[in-house]
């Protein structure tokens, strides 16, 4: 029986695409209406995404159909294809019979930025395009609010969903003027075309450092936490790659400049995070086996003598960008956040 709400995929033979299928093939108001991809046109989508086979049937499309889009009470539209590709693939479906009922979520970075300086110094192969970016907010629901009134969102990089959501709660405190985040990332993150560095000889338990200083989320992270916390602090973000799938794990560390309590900096998280369904405060440092497969983003603050350190743990494929991206298509769909999205973990992996 059709659901109540369709969903098309655009760059459909990516990582991104193959969580998001598997992630709505549970949800139970949304259904995946086709997958495009026009190097595989035809080929059932599970000669790509194996693990869907007998959970999906469908094939992939050149393009989508908007007829179809319209026989459902809302739709929408996500992109999944690599950067570069989404001004114009937007710019297209606007300029044709786009259904108003049919909203847009680009998974790439390419709108993410707002101011165009920094656009261009991180993206310099996508033109900035204001006519089309405008229309764009970004959607990190527990930290920017996405509106249920959005027909247009730029998902969050997965990096900078786990840095902003580790300083969001620190913004009410008055911190000394360098932040510190150390994040680390499986290699997924990196996308399904082969790339030398992460070829398995290659990675396979190594760890190394990468775009030190110069990483494209950075920008993000402070455009995110607000024009005031980035004029008053500088930030430091260095991305490790580590011999892992799948996972992230971010350390911020920052210093509090009137020497709070561990109780009082952790109320703030409580209250930043009270109704956030995916937030989950830990005790203890949360670990990726707990949150690989999941929407979820776990996070455990620990202060000493004014030196305070937020570590969080989430699935870059997951809370990172396909999770997310149906936990902002829920929002806007008029539906709890947490539907369809709301499992645990395999446990161990």
């Amino acid at each position: 029986m059709k659901k109540r709400f369709g969903v098309a995929i655009i760059g459909g033979s990516g990582y991104g695409a193959g969580e998001t299928i598997r992630l709505l093939s549970l949800h139970p108001d949304i259904e995946v209406c086709g997958v495009s991809s026009r190097s595989h046109v035809g080929k059932p989508i599970t000669t790509i995404h194996s693990h869907l086979l007998g959970i999906s049937d469908l094939s992939f499309e050149e393009s989508p159909t908007m007829e179809t889009l319209r026989r459902y009470e809302k739709s929408a539209i996500i992109l999944a294809m690599p950067s570069g590709l989404a001004v114009p693939t937007v710019e297209k479906l606007l300029a044709g019979d786009l259904p108003e009922t049919t909203s847009i979520i680009d998974l790439s970075g390419d709108l993410r930025l707002t101011d165009q300086a920094q656009h261009e110094k991180f993206y310099a192969e996508v033109p900035f395009a204001p006519e089309v970016r405008h229309r764009f907010v970004y959607g990190l629901p527990e930290v920017t609010k996405t509106p249920q009134t959005a027909r247009f969102i730029t998902n969050p990089g997965c990096l900078a969903t786990g840095a902003i959501m580790a300083l969001a709660p620190l913004r009410s405190f008055k911190l000394e003027r360098t932040v510190i985040v150390d994040a680390k990332t499986g290699t997924s993150g990196a996308g399904r075309e082969p790339q030398a560095s992460m070829h398995h000889p290659s990675r396979c338990l190594d760890f190394t450092a990468y775009k030190v200083l110069a990483h494209r989320h950075e920008p993000e992270v402070l455009q995110a936490l607000g024009e005031a916390f980035s004029k008053e602090h500088s930030m430091m973000f260095v991305p490790h790659l580590i011999p892992t799938s799948r996972g992230e794990f971010i350390t911020a560390y920052a210093t509090l400049t009137n020497r709070e309590s561990e109780t009082t900096v952790r109320e703030a998280f409580s209250s930043r995070y009270k109704d956030s369904p995916f937030v989950r405060l830990r005790a203890n440092p949360p670990r990726l086996v707990d949150v690989v497969g999941t929407n979820f983003c776990d996070i455990c603050v620990t202060v000493r003598d004014g030196q305070v350190v937020v570590m969080t743990a989430l699935d870059n494929l997951g809370k990172g960008m396909a999770g997310q991206a149906i936990q902002n298509l829920n929002i806007i769909f008029g539906l709890p956040q947490g539907r369809g999205l709301l499992h645990a973990s395999l446990g161990p992996v």
